[in-house]
């Protein structure tokens, strides 16, 4: 799942409360990505100065929370397989890995409306990810909106493996075509990425697509890394703070794997932060063609601070320019060929331009 997004609630009173507020607005003032007015700093307590940022990727996490959010990062975990995003009403469906949830006929672009009966969108995103998340063969009820359609499921947890790339080879017109799906880009994602590439030239791979639908980042130094398996040279990704100055991330000679096979990028509304990373840094250096829908449109970077109680701040620290110097917050990145995966039509709508756009030239 993903877990960038949301707005948790600190819980404490008295001298506790005030201890972790005092704690809170040491790290908000000596690493907040943009300079703070003296009121927010002066309120008293956390959620009134998290929610005076007016900036979803800054908040508290409890200990609870701070431990699932750490879990998340390894190679399993136990849950019902979705990556989820924040949107109106609930909770969007944006990936359906294998598991128990894509069992139940859930698809990306469905939205959860409720969670054991709690309505989604009232909670926290991590609360609500703590809510979905579980130990094995415990269940969980959701209530699910595709469409004019609301149906409730009730999905059992298990341990699951956190999906890296597939991979794929494509037979068009006598060429093969290399497709690489990357679902999130945690720590090995890189390195998982460059065994693949080097089996292109055993694997007589003319062209390569590379999926990012979905994909909701991650870590920035693997959206680096993995830019630079396809780049010789260039600017990666720029990122700035107040309390930052600019450090600029360029590709590296030395580890580029495919620099020069035709490559397409998949992006679609879910592809936020990391993904965009890599796509804009692709597409900027005219590496790659991107085609599929503008992308979420997250150009902040955050930091997660560890707080005495156990507890967390995910800390926005910075934001990131693309190589040609464009904020994306809020805009995202454009493909050059747009197209949508149809669920009504047969076959990969979007896949097939993308293979469209390689082997044409």
């Amino acid at each position: 799942m993903a877990f960038a997004v949301g707005l948790g609630i600190a819980h404490g009173g008295g001298s506790h409360g005030d201890a972790l507020a005092a704690r809170v607005r040491v790290e908000l003032r000596a690493g907040y990505y943009r300079s703070l007015p003296p009121q927010v700093l002066a309120l008293g307590s956390v959620p009134a100065m998290l929610a005076a940022l007016h900036d979803p990727y800054t908040e508290y996490l409890d200990p609870a929370a701070y431990r699932l959010i750490r879990g998340e990062t390894g190679e399993r975990y136990s849950g019902v397989g979705l990556t989820l995003w924040p949107v109106a009403g609930g909770l969007g469906v944006a990936a359906v890995p294998p598991g128990p949830a894509r069992e139940a006929g859930l698809h990306p672009g469905d939205t959860i409306l409720s969670i054991d009966g709690r309505t989604a969108a009232g909670l926290g995103f991590d609360e609500a990810l703590g809510r979905i998340l579980g130990p094995p063969g415990t269940s969980v009820a959701l209530r699910v909106r595709r469409g004019s359609e609301v149906r409730s499921v009730r999905l059992v947890r298990r341990r699951l493996a956190a999906p890296q790339i597939q991979f794929r080879l494509i037979e068009v017109s006598g060429r093969r075509v290399a497709y690489l799906r990357l679902a999130s880009f945690r720590s090995g994602a890189a390195a998982a990425m460059t065994t693949l590439l080097r089996r292109l030239e055993r694997d007589r791979a003319s062209a390569v697509v590379l999926d990012l639908r979905g994909n909701p980042g991650g870590l920035l130094s693997q959206a680096v890394a993995v830019s630079s398996l396809f780049l010789r040279d260039g600017t990666i990704v720029s990122i700035e703070g107040a309390h930052l100055s600019r450090v600029v991330y360029r590709a590296r000679p030395d580890r580029a794997v495919a620099p020069r096979l035709p490559l397409a990028v998949l992006v679609d509304r879910w592809s936020a932060s990391s993904a965009e990373v890599v796509a804009a840094a692709l597409h900027d250096n005219a590496r790659a063609t991107l085609v599929g829908e503008s992308t979420f449109g997250k150009g902040l970077v955050q930091t997660l601070r560890p707080l005495p109680n156990g507890g967390a701040l995910k800390l926005t620290t910075a934001r990131y320019l693309t190589p040609v110097g464009v904020d994306i917050s809020g805009v995202g990145v454009v493909p050059d060929v747009m197209a949508y995966d149809d669920l009504a039509t047969p076959g990969d709508d979007a896949l097939n331009a993308a293979i469209e756009v390689v082997t044409s030239r």
